[in-house]
């Protein structure tokens, strides 16, 4: 080879290693977290994402559904997974998992019926259960007519959306209509995974907001920020002091402050919220990150504990609430 030729070559190769070794130093390829897991949290987590994610050599979330989420978080697939339903302190230590609260939500119940103008209506969980399970199929039913005094209720059938994939919101969900209905509570009971025959399934919550935002006469949950942002009518829900109240940040708050917080598991005891101006589908969505991360991943502690400690203004905007002192204290005491 000619000398000049050589000395090319030379300076080729030595560029090449120089770029490889800086892409290595800059570490986005190999230090990227990656999270998957509840879609109730999709539009905070993206907001997150781009705001906090950088010094964590970029992170990436999937909204596959909190199943996904607690499974890959288990199998270290992801490095960290999102889940609508905490984990009890057992399941965290055979699971080998810590968990991090993340904000106060809702599961709000949507549905599509242009007749009212945008009016909230109240329903309660004996009602849905019974449109769930197929026994309600018309809107103008006496069951809902008796709960609208005042609104009048069109002559129209109803078609119920649920998740057809493993969802902490179904967990919430199917949880309410377990404490109004007893034919719920003993045929379909509380799970994360619904396998109904009435209405029509959706694979996350996008889709089942956009199956509904389509379907006159649908009815659906989801977070309240998704809800809110399709524009559909949000449902006022019976509490547990016999109230019924709209999901928004002081009937969260108001369910937040009623909770008891585990210190163990890092996790919130919503059931027993029974202020009269609680929301009855409150939820704290948690972050699930390994214990010890395996060789080749990236610990998502900083992204997390960053954006909880500093991210409360994108949380308010993606119809969120942020965690009270109590919660926060306990996200970042986490190691």
């Amino acid at each position: 080879m000619t000398p000049h030729l050589l000395k090319k070559s030379t300076c080729t190769i030595f560029s090449l290693s120089l770029g490889l070794t800086l892409l290595t130093l800059n570490g986005h390829a190999q230090a990227q977290v990656t999270g998957t897991g509840s879609t109730l949290v999709r539009e905070m987590m993206s907001s997150w994402v781009g705001s906090y994610g950088a010094p964590s050599g970029g992170v990436t979330y999937e909204a596959s559904g909190s199943s996904a989420g607690v499974a890959r978080a288990t199998e270290q697939s992801v490095d960290f997974g999102v889940s609508d339903v905490a984990l009890t302190a057992s399941a965290l230590r055979q699971a080998g998992l810590r968990q991090v609260p993340l904000a106060g939500a809702a599961v709000a119940v949507v549905v599509n019926l242009p007749e009212l103008g945008g009016k909230a209506i109240k329903l309660n969980g004996d009602i849905l259960a019974d449109i769930y399970q197929g026994n309600i199929t018309r809107w103008n039913h006496t069951q809902i007519t008796s709960f609208n005094p005042g609104t009048p209720m069109p002559d129209r059938a109803i078609v119920p959306v649920w998740r057809a994939d493993g969802s902490g919101q179904s967990h919430v969900f199917s949880t309410y209509l377990s404490r109004g209905n007893p034919k719920w509570r003993r045929v379909v009971g509380i799970t994360s995974t619904l396998n109904l025959t009435a209405g029509r399934s959706a694979a996350g919550g996008q889709a089942l907001l956009d199956t509904v935002k389509a379907t006159p006469g649908a009815i659906g949950y989801d977070a309240l920020g998704a809800a809110k942002k399709a524009g559909l009518g949000i449902s006022e829900l019976l509490n547990n002091s016999g109230k019924t109240v709209a999901p928004n940040p002081a009937s969260i708050g108001e369910a937040l402050a009623k909770s008891q917080w585990d210190k163990d598991a890092n996790s919130a005891d919503l059931d027993g919220s029974a202020g009269p101006g609680a929301y009855p589908m409150a939820v704290v969505p948690y972050a699930l990150v390994p214990v010890a991360v395996k060789k080749g991943r990236t610990s998502a502690m900083p992204f997390l504990q960053t954006a909880v400690a500093q991210g409360d203004a994108l949380v308010t905007q993606a119809g969120f609430l942020p965690l009270p002192a109590v919660a926060k204290a306990l996200a970042s005491a986490v190691r």
